[in-house]
């Protein structure tokens, strides 16, 4: 039997599709519009370092998101995910984080927000470390591994409430020793800081000094689009 893959390999050869935009020819996991026209069509958040606006920040010193989490962003973060497409991160960061300034802090490193090991089993990768190693390079941050864990497998928090979020995160995450004075932590999308807050809690307790919290996009909701 052909696969499906080949059959659409094939047909995109026969019959190759063009960007709406462009007109450059479509890779085979492109439809309408090549990943550079998409990025184009992405908003940034401008938004610099909003940390006191996230709903639960107490152990958070920094804040910084991309950009606005609309319709072709949750696209590439659904690629991202659940398929570990990731060619198109260069063209999505680079451009986009020359405007994030950190602020002047020694042995900074980055640290990704971990999966629970079933997760990580089950999907084979975590899709932070594949944004870690795209954005540590831009700011000279090593990215340091195996030193945080998620012990508590959690339900996901899209549809619970923000006390229902920090009930879920609750002691769902332990360290390992010798952890760097700061860590920049790395995730996919920042909405109400729940999750980074539990991560930074549990580094802050054992021994880190400044945490932050740098994602690609957040929801654009009425409170945060005044954040300068």
């Amino acid at each position: 039997m052909v696969s499906v893959p080949f059959i659409s390999s094939l047909e995109q050869f026969v019959f190759p599709q063009h960007c709406n935009n462009c007109s450059v020819t479509l890779n085979e996991d492109e439809y309408l519009y090549c990943h550079i026209c998409r990025v184009k069509k992405l908003q940034l958040t401008k938004m610099g370092n909003w940390v006191q606006n996230l709903e639960v920040h107490d152990y958070l010193d920094f804040a910084y998101s991309l950009y606005w989490f609309d319709e072709v962003l949750q696209a590439y973060v659904h690629q991202l995910k659940y398929s570990g497409w990731h060619h198109f991160l260069p063209n999505l960061i680079q451009p986009a984080s020359v405007d994030c300034i950190l602020p002047p802090i020694s042995q900074m490193a980055a640290m990704v927000i971990p999966l629970h090991k079933v997760k990580q089993r089950d999907r084979g990768f975590n899709q932070a470390e594949l944004i870690a190693d795209q954005i540590a390079p831009q700011w000279n941050l090593p990215v340091v591994k195996n030193k945080l864990h998620r012990i508590k497998y959690t339900s996901t928090q899209t549809q619970l409430n923000i006390d229902q979020r920090q009930k879920n995160m609750e002691m769902a995450f332990e360290t390992k020793p010798a952890l760097p004075e700061a860590v920049l932590l790395v995730d996919d999308v920042l909405t109400t800081g729940s999750t980074a807050n539990a991560c930074a809690k549990v580094l802050r307790d054992n021994g880190c000094r400044w945490i932050g919290i740098f994602t690609l996009g957040t929801p654009k909701l009425k409170n945060k689009s005044s954040v300068n």
